[in-house]
């Protein structure tokens, strides 16, 4: 591996960043240098606002593209020690509302399932708002049966929390382990005991399933909107649903509400009654 890559994944593992940001950053500093044809050090502002402005580039979106800008300002700026002059215009951030699921619907994938793996994964998904990544990484040692909870320790930004499990997840845990016996990683992939089940495997299973059951736009992110909206839709404390899900601005869980508006005051009818005065 170059040597400036080398330390750009140092410097990541020492600041805490997540394995995940590790990966990507060094895979987008690999296809610079690669596309440039030369070292890291030797590419110059110039060249790194001529290589934006590409056809191929400016196609990507918006979340792609600052990806690749984050990484080579964390190459700059912690490793180069230089200063970094980009004149980039980035696309619009789009808005878009999450795919709403119904309860009905969920019950209806989870009860047409004859696959407990993939049963059980859907119902810990979506009965706990958990994300892909930190669903597989579940660890057989981070339940808690008694305390009624599941230890997330790798979550997004490489942050841990305790997530609440209701007693119908953990009676399906208990009936999983009895037959697949996992005694390191819950959820192991079907070739190796000591490495977790594929994200792919999981999220293929998954559209299949609501596939069969008339339901089209189903994935791990859809299950995990899904119980935020049904939670906020039963009363939980946005305050709660903000830890459950893990996200560090509460303006985040807020969205939901913007989203679904049928969640928050509905406000008075200010025409209520008009007609009879």
């Amino acid at each position: 591996m170059n040597s400036l890559i080398e330390q750009v994944k140092t410097e990541i593992a020492y600041r805490g960043y997540s394995e995940r940001t590790a990966n990507s950053y060094c895979e987008h500093l690999r296809k610079l240098s690669h596309y440039f044809n030369k070292s890291l050090d030797l590419i110059t502002d110039d060249e790194l606002n001529a290589f934006f402005k590409a056809p191929a580039i400016r196609k990507l979106s918006r979340a792609s593209q600052k990806l690749q800008i984050n990484s080579i300002w964390f190459l700059f700026k912690n490793i180069l020690h230089r200063p970094l002059n980009l004149d980039i215009a980035l696309p619009k951030a789009k808005s878009r509302a999450p795919t709403y699921v119904s309860r009905d619907d969920i019950r209806r994938i989870i009860e047409s399932c004859n696959d407990m793996r993939l049963q059980t994964l859907i119902m810990v998904c979506y009965g706990c708002g958990l994300r892909l990544g930190e669903l597989l990484r579940i660890k057989v040692k981070d339940i808690d049966g008694q305390r009624k909870t599941i230890l997330i320790a790798h979550g997004k930004g490489d942050k841990s929390r305790y997530v609440v499990v209701s007693d119908s997840v953990l009676n399906q845990l208990r009936c999983y382990w009895k037959i697949y016996r996992p005694t390191d990683w819950m959820f192991y992939s079907r070739w190796l005991m000591n490495k977790p089940m594929s994200t792919s495997s999981f999220r293929k299973s998954l559209i299949k399933q609501a596939q069969s059951c008339g339901i089209t736009q189903c994935s791990p992110h859809v299950l995990r909107h899904a119980y935020a909206t049904h939670q906020l839709e039963s009363g939980m404390p946005l305050h709660q649903l903000q830890h459950q899900l893990g996200h560090s601005d509460i303006r985040t869980t807020q969205g939901y509400l913007h989203w679904l508006p049928e969640l928050g005051h509905r406000g008075i009818d200010l025409l209520a009654n008009w007609a009879k005065q």
